[in-house]
């Protein structure tokens, strides 16, 4: 999902549980020497090529699923009530051996993290179910351990495997140093695109050898790998949000392994970064607006009783926000922190009366609610369904690990670069589009602003007319991936999939526990049936 900031996570990821590991920096014929020690190849396989290059020992190779150690496990939350007894203890990890280069997969490798819970039974086991939470930068880790309950009735026929894509959580994390270098000093450039440049010329420093590899390309070519190391043909995949752009990705590179796929809240291919930034803050703006809507059919709603002076209210809180910030214990209650905790609240509309009552109490004079509700994502990390929201850190600070991927895949991504010279028209026309989320957005215009790596837009070619028809999901009122993405996904797919519609608002409708959503998906995963076109739910 790019376009917005990305929540910092308050707890750290951990080093990565060490599995067989054995990295290696070897030329292609020490390869399958090389994976013999490591203990990952098994027997002697028929050869695997992609284009000129032979890949057979990756993807011949053995993975040894062991219990996942307190390393891996760290980097999520303790778990909810929702949790089945004995749950983490049912997870397993392992690691998967992919090139770095695939063009050159002899020169160097890299470790991807695994993670998976295996079927319960009682039905025949039908493969393995790959999930994507989003991002870019999630960790799908995490989010396996986190929200795998979610899944409990296909995983009773699929083993549900997850994985951090490279450069996130525990596969090769991009690293941008511990501390960015002091602002310039006075008669400098001390503007926001010289701190974002700052920023990128550390990130070049320190990973510049990992940057070039991160692109969603390549992780759409390590999941098939993956799909061969879990001895599946063909693969079923369920991603969400950014998700969706890596299943259709793998669709057009791959399409005669794609098995059944589900992508929810679906990226528009066709748009570039500048319009994908102006569809979210009009995607959000749209929310904002139903939400108060809701709010003034209610008695003592805090936005009044007038739809007009309702808007009024919500900006009248930003401005004074902005000119006077609170401090609730000791933290300050800014109008970055409101924007926040507005959007955080508009990815579910089961948040909205959190909302509303951390409106009432600033209505009062009290931001603890809004500090709370802001606090709410960073909580959640990069585990939550398809979003990584994030406040702005300060001029002398990095942003946090899971928002340094996600500027290094999405501008591997693209081609697009814009600096100081394009920022004046990017805030007026994201202000224009929404005045409280638009100038919030219009920064992450400049996360590739003399990015050390070139990009490219190929990745948006997601042509796949050779592929079986998908799912797409889609949601009327989903503000971070607009509902119409899902039409023109389907259109550049090529391969007749089927738009499956919730009425409704949020993000990630699966996962909202929608049950004809749910219905639809698992009835397509567990007995591979397509609802007709033009269905909708909610």
């Amino acid at each position: 999902m790019p376009g917005i900031r990305r929540a910092p996570s308050r707890v750290g990821v951990g080093g990565a549980r060490r599995v067989r590991r054995c990295t290696v920096s070897v030329r292609l014929w020490a390869v399958a020497a090389v994976v013999a020690l490591c203990g990952v190849f098994a027997g002697t396989p028929a050869a695997v090529a992609v284009g000129d290059q032979d890949l057979t020992p990756f993807y011949k190779q053995h993975l040894s699923w062991e219990p996942c150690g307190t390393d891996v496990q760290s980097g999520a939350q303790s778990g909810g009530a929702t949790e089945p007894p004995g749950f983490r203890e049912r997870l397993e990890c392992a690691r998967l051996m992919v090139p770095r280069n695939y063009s050159d997969p002899g020169r160097s490798t890299m470790q991807v993290q695994l993670i998976r819970l295996k079927a319960t039974g009682p039905g025949k086991r039908l493969g393995s179910l790959v999930l994507n939470p989003g991002g870019p930068g999630a960790s799908g880790v995490n989010y396996l351990i986190d929200s795998g309950s979610a899944f409990a009735r296909l995983g009773q026929r699929y083993d549900i495997v997850s994985f951090d894509p490279r450069g996130t959580g525990h596969t090769d994390p991009v690293s941008c140093g511990s501390k960015l270098s002091p602002p310039p000093t006075t008669g400098e450039d001390n503007s926001l695109a010289a701190k974002e440049k700052r920023i990128n010329e550390a990130c070049g420093r320190y990973s510049g050898g990992l940057l070039p590899w991160v692109g969603t390309p390549d992780v759409a070519r390590d999941m098939d790998v993956l799909r061969a190391a879990v001895h599946d043909d063909k693969l079923n995949y369920l991603g969400f949000s950014y998700g969706t752009k890596l299943g259709a990705v793998y669709a057009h590179e791959f399409p005669r392994k794609v098995g059944r796929m589900v992508l929810d809240s679906v990226e528009d291919p066709t748009k570039n970064t500048w319009q994908t930034a102006v569809a979210q803050a009009r995607g959000f703006q749209r929310a904002l607006d139903d939400f108060a809507a809701d709010c003034l059919h209610g008695a003592g709603c805090p936005l009044g009783t007038d739809p007009h002076k309702a808007q009024d209210q919500l900006r009248s809180w930003y401005r004074k926000l902005r000119d006077t910030p609170m401090k609730v214990k000791g933290e300050t209650v800014d109008e970055t922190t409101y924007v926040y905790a507005l959007r955080e609240a508009l990815y579910s509309r089961s948040d909205w009366p959190q909302l509303r009552q951390a409106l009432a109490q600033l209505r009062r004079g009290d931001g603890s609610g809004i500090l709370r509700l802001s606090n709410s994502g960073e909580g959640a990390g990069a585990t939550r369904t398809g979003r990584l929201p994030a406040r702005q850190v300060g001029r002398d600070e990095l942003p946090p690990q899971d928002q340094l991927a996600l500027r290094a895949i999405s501008c591997r991504d693209t081609s697009e670069r814009y600096g100081a010279d394009d920022f004046p028209r990017a805030e007026r026309e994201l202000t224009k589009a929404s005045p409280l989320f638009g100038p919030d957005i219009a920064p992450t215009l400049l996360d590739c602003y003399d990015w050390p790596v070139a990009g490219d837009d190929s990745s948006r070619d997601v042509s796949a007319p050779g592929a079986p028809p998908m799912l797409l999901v889609a949601t009327t009122n989903d503000p971070a991936t607009p509902y119409q993405g899902a039409f023109s996904m389907a259109r550049a797919l090529d391969n007749s999939s089927v738009v499956l519609t919730y009425r409704g608002e949020g993000h990630a409708a699966y996962t909202t526990g929608d049950p004809c959503i749910q219905h639809y998906v698992d009835d397509f995963f567990l007995n591979g049936t397509l609802p007709k076109a033009r269905t909708s739910c909610g």
